[in-house]
């Protein structure tokens, strides 16, 4: 069986088709065209989660405080008006 194989030495060529070793460049260079598109994508992804998650914690809560405190200036304003309702129907049911 080994008498058969043929012996690789400094002479020894390869053969390959013009058409098939184009086809061979454009695929491997596809193939590595899209593994870094994707690595980049992937990179941008984390980066953004990193951002989201140190924003978090800095900006979220200050914007919850505020929201706080305008609803209970809101209640603070709507038990006022509650007041002067009432107060106006006295004067009101008064001079009847």
């Amino acid at each position: 069986m080994g008498e058969n194989l043929p012996k690789l030495n400094d002479d020894s060529g390869i053969s390959i088709n013009i058409k098939w070793l184009i086809q061979i460049v454009i695929l491997v260079g596809s193939a590595v065209l899209l593994y870094t598109h994707l690595e980049g994508r992937i990179a941008d992804s984390e980066s953004e989660i990193q951002g989201l998650r140190f924003n978090q914690n800095n900006y979220v809560f200050p914007d919850i405080r505020v929201l706080e405190g305008e609803i209970l200036d809101f209640k603070l304003d709507r038990e006022r008006m509650k007041k002067d309702l009432e107060r106006l129907n006295e004067i009101i049911d008064e001079n009847k």
